[in-house]
């Protein structure tokens, strides 16, 4: 299989569509990559560097930060949502901030409970 030309999926596409869309996914390719290598080296410095886990919140934080920019290329490029309306890609962001939320709110909770139990002591 050659890229240099559309392939038979996408013989709609002319030769500079076929390479605007090779091009656009090559970019994002690099930038998940270089946003993965930062992710993974900033975590290993940082286990190695700082023993006592002083900024762990920063940390997580940036790898919070860095986790979106992944999903927003991925969601962007390879699920095809940059070239959608407002509406539909409202509709599928809506769920992914609920499920953020959620994941936040039961975190939050878990550790309320984990402090009121070690408060009482009973378990």
């Amino acid at each position: 299989m050659s890229f240099e030309a559309p392939s038979e999926g996408h013989l709609h596409w002319n030769e500079q569509e076929y390479a605007e869309g090779k091009a656009s996914v090559l970019k994002t390719i690099i930038i998940l990559s270089v946003v993965t290598v930062v992710e993974v080296g900033i975590a290993l410095a940082y286990d190695l560097l700082v023993p006592d886990n002083k900024g762990k919140m920063f940390i997580g934080l940036f790898m919070a930060v860095a986790s979106v920019v992944k999903v927003w290329y991925i969601m962007g490029v390879f699920m095809h949502l940059g070239h959608e309306t407002k509406a539909f890609k409202m509709t599928v962001l809506m769920p992914f901030l609920l499920l953020i939320w959620a994941i936040i709110a039961f975190t939050v909770e878990g550790a309320t409970w984990n402090h009121y139990r070690h408060l009482l002591n009973v378990f």
